[in-house]
């Protein structure tokens, strides 16, 4: 069965590890188009297009999202992906890797050199074309992908027995994970947050595992998302945010639109 909408342009392999990856994650989209795997994440096609780049190795949460929403594995594309950051943060100018951007490896020397020289020689004005010519100061594109943004709302009221539940956070400075529930059949899955965050920090996201996409939700106010078509099974959500010390507090309600039975709070879950 071919594969629908936009076609993509062919990728040099032999370019470098970051093209590899970039084609080995449009091959693992098979017959899907851009248009569909763009809806499962929550991206404008064109965002999924750019991100697959054979230039810039992508986010990691775009590499999370994007694997998931092609029914794959995404922990061996996770592994991947820090190989390949490793390698390319090894050869750049000691900047510490970090999981929040696509990375541009860095220009051979030679090719630096070339550029102004030739500048030099058109004009005698290498200094001043070094600061705007994009990779020479680091440039590394877009910023990074945020997904779907939660929308402003008013207090949950009462969770529903047996269609969701109330959750609070008493202290969290990076990620936690909620207590679990199964669903017999597909439904949506609507989250409210309300987090008080210290002067700095304006957002957090959630996603509803293992399928669910990311959303981001401001802080300080009643926040809203809903994650439709949750397949039947096991999940829980996770909420986390920059991983930069300051800790946030708060309060929340899951309710799905079918029956879902809660599951006893595991050993090793650190979400409350």
């Amino acid at each position: 069965m071919a594969r629908g909408g936009r076609k993509d342009r062919p990728i040099d392999r032999s370019s470098g590890p970051v093209a590899e990856l970039a084609d080995d994650l449009r091959k693992l989209r098979g017959t899907l188009s851009l248009e569909e795997v763009g809806r499962r994440m929550g991206y404008h096609p064109s965002t999924v297009s750019r991100r697959l780049s054979p230039a810039d190795l992508p986010p990691l949460e775009f590499v999370t999202a994007y694997v998931t929403a092609c029914d794959g594995d995404p922990g061996p594309w996770e592994e991947r992906w820090r190989e390949i950051r490793r390698s390319v943060e090894t050869t750049s100018a000691g900047t510490p890797p970090d999981d929040t951007g696509p990375v541009r490896p860095r220009r051979k020397p030679y090719i630096l050199t070339a550029i102004l020289t030739a500048t030099a020689i058109a004009g005698g004005v290498a200094a001043s074309a070094a600061l705007w010519l994009p990779g020479i100061r680091g440039e590394t594109g877009p910023p990074p992908e945020t997904g779907p943004t939660a929308l402003s709302t008013t207090s949950p009221g009462p969770a529903t027995t047996g269609h969701g539940f109330r959750w609070t956070i008493e202290r969290m400075t990076l990620r936690l994970l909620s207590r679990q529930w199964t669903q017999t059949a597909p439904g949506d899955i609507r989250i409210w947050a309300r987090l008080t965050c210290p002067r700095g920090v304006t957002s957090y996201r959630i996603a509803v595992r293992p399928d669910g996409h990311t959303a981001r939700f401001a802080c300080g106010s009643w926040q809203y998302h809903e994650w439709a078509g949750v397949p039947g099974g096991r999940h829980h959500f996770e909420v986390w945010k920059d991983d930069d010390g300051h800790a946030v507090s708060g309060e929340g309600m899951l309710s799905s639109t079918v029956s879902i039975v809660e599951l006893p709070r595991s050993t090793t879950s650190t979400g409350q």
